[in-house]
């Protein structure tokens, strides 16, 4: 666990901001788009094409929401990105044949009352959205019919008519509702307009741009972990909202599900601090179910005039049961960065001791 602390202006408010639509109606901003406080996001996605995530920190004080918003069927849609509240932008006819993929590119326009590069600082777009991914079995399919999944691609525009393909598929807020960063710095010189395409089923919940300066006066802290205990908790209660939102309710836990495990060894239930406290290729292995709960020593109170952010960052991995996923009846074979593997090894004799196989 992270934790990033930088320094803020005390009394330092952001104004209000209406914006109105092609329609004519007013649609309310509710968080800050410009102003003395720093703010922070991750140069994060599921990467795709280039550029490649960095997962680094990037800093902004200005963040600037679109005037207006339209889709490849010329539906105004600037209500549905301005506000993160699990209600996205519309996308076109889902291909009834394959999870995850519509009939045809759908396309989101956002264009800009000013261009981009006239504020200061390096654009960085920044999306709130979730995807519905399909299975292995749904791509080999996929495959069989000539049938692709083309990943949002980025395209430019000075005028709002004339556009310029700037990053071909460059990825997406993967999976859960999360928020995504793309830095934009081969954009066209006045660029004032975005398109996002794409044939995924991918919803944009709130689109902005930020720009992202440089700031010295921040500290990145890692908080030592103090406890990591893995147990059997049961099973949040899924629901899936409009657009296929899915939601779960941990409150909620049931004891079974529609799942089984795969065959082989896990981690025995209990402490397990060795297998995660560093990124060596050991890990604690757990099964359909089951969580692992991790406690991290508390850091130093704020001093006044700063505020933090927490960052977890993990590193795993995950395998599915699907008829085309492979090797997905078993643990084993695990997978490897290249880091030695005695030490590895010696940890999961230890702790992976615990044999399950189906219910």
């Amino acid at each position: 666990m992270s934790a990033y602390t930088n320094k803020i202006e005390a009394g330092s408010a952001f104004p209000e901001l209406v914006v109105h639509g092609r329609d004519g109606g007013e649609h309310d901003i509710s968080k800050p788009t410009d102003g003395a406080d720093w703010h922070m996001v991750l140069d994060e996605r599921m990467g795709i094409s280039a550029p490649k995530p960095s997962g680094e920190p990037l800093f902004y004080r200005k963040e600037i929401l679109p005037a207006q918003a339209n889709n490849d069927r010329d539906e105004e849609v600037l209500d549905r990105i301005v506000r993160v509240d699990g209600k996205a932008a519309t996308i076109g006819e889902l291909d009834r044949r394959f999870i995850g993929r519509t009939v045809r590119e759908h396309q989101l326009d956002i264009h800009f009352s000013s261009a981009l590069d006239t504020h200061e600082g390096e654009p960085v777009l920044v999306i709130d959205g979730w995807v519905e991914y399909p299975y292995s079995q749904t791509n080999f399919a996929a495959w069989q019919a000539g049938a692709t999944f083309d990943a949002p691609s980025l395209d430019a525009s000075v005028d709002g008519e004339n556009w310029t393909p700037v990053y071909e598929k460059f990825g997406y807020p993967a999976g859960m509702p999360r928020r995504m960063a793309l830095p934009l710095s081969s954009l066209p010189e006045g660029t004032k307009s975005l398109r996002l395409r794409s044939n995924l089923q991918v919803y944009y919940d709130r689109v902005s741009v930020v720009f992202v300066e440089p700031l010295e006066d921040y500290r990145k802290i890692t908080l030592p972990l103090a406890e990591a205990k893995l147990g059997k908790n049961g099973f949040a209660k899924r629901t899936t909202l409009a657009q296929f939102r899915p939601h779960y309710d941990y409150a909620e836990a049931q004891p079974f599900w529609d799942t089984r495990y795969t065959s082989g060894l896990y981690t025995r239930l209990g402490h397990v601090e060795e297998l995660v406290a560093a990124p060596d290729d050991a890990v604690a292995i757990i099964g359909p179910g089951e969580e692992v709960e991790f406690e991290f020593t508390a850091s130093e109170p704020l001093t006044e005039g700063w505020n933090r952010v927490f960052v977890l960052e993990t590193n795993g991995w995950a395998k599915d049961m699907d008829l085309f996923t492979r090797d997905g009846e078993t643990v084993e074979p695990m997978p490897t960065t290249g880091r030695p593997v005695d030490a590895r090894d010696a940890l999961h004799a230890r702790y992976n001791t615990r044999y399950m196989s189906g219910h």
